[in-house]
């Protein structure tokens, strides 16, 4: 299979495609099919790091509902998931998946590459929050006794399958393009870039339409 122009093989970079696309799925409602084919468009990635992509979007799409459960004990008291911003949840849900599905990653890296996410694309406050959550969270899963060899002989990664999207209903809202567009906005410029966004757009004069004079 050939590859697109620019591909790139970066295990990080993945992580933040996927970072990105689960976060168009929580937060513009797209499918995982439309959202990975949209981060791809943005950055080609080679083979190897494309089929990380595909696993974790996949693997968190379907299993997201076990990975809230196993995240929300470790949330501060009077906490839950519900309160946390959209760009924190992403990132601990894709460390989460990682910690408990890919036998062969190091935990440090999984744990670092999510600090780092949630740091980028969330909050001053987001990188320690999320490190310590996912640092209480690490004891209670199979990589809470870490032995570095376990790199090196790993068994390949068991990913659930997402199920296909159950069709549309008549009434039911379809995410637009510009709606994932929206998405990869709040993504890149945070909330704050949103608000300040919609400031702008709110202080444009709008071109209001004047009737032509009729022709004598």
């Amino acid at each position: 299979m050939s590859e697109a122009k620019g591909a790139v093989n970066s295990r990080r970079l993945a992580r933040e495609a996927a970072f990105q696309a689960c976060y168009m799925m929580l937060v513009g409602g797209a499918t995982a099919e439309t959202a990975v084919r949209v981060v791809l468009s943005r950055q080609p990635l080679a083979e190897e790091s494309e089929k990380f992509l595909h696993q974790l979007v996949e693997g968190v799409g379907a299993t997201k509902s076990d990975l809230d459960t196993a995240i929300e004990p470790h949330l501060a008291e009077g906490w839950s998931l519900s309160r946390l911003a959209a760009s924190d949840l992403t990132a601990l849900r894709l460390c989460a998946f990682e910690l408990l599905h890919f036998p062969g990653i190091p935990p440090k890296v999984s744990i670092s590459e999510a600090v780092d996410l949630a740091k980028r694309f969330g909050s001053e406050h987001s990188g320690g929050f999320v490190n310590g959550v996912l640092g209480s969270l690490l004891p209670h899963t199979p990589k809470a006794q870490w032995d570095p060899s376990m790199e090196d002989h790993a068994p390949e990664p068991t990913i659930p399958t997402l199920m296909p999207d159950e069709p549309e209903d008549d009434e039911q809202e379809i995410p637009s393009e510009p709606g994932l567009l929206a998405a990869g906005w709040t993504i890149r410029s945070g909330a704050a870039g949103v608000e300040t966004l919609e400031q702008e757009e709110e202080e444009k004069p709008r071109f209001v339409p004047v009737p032509a004079d009729d022709e004598e």
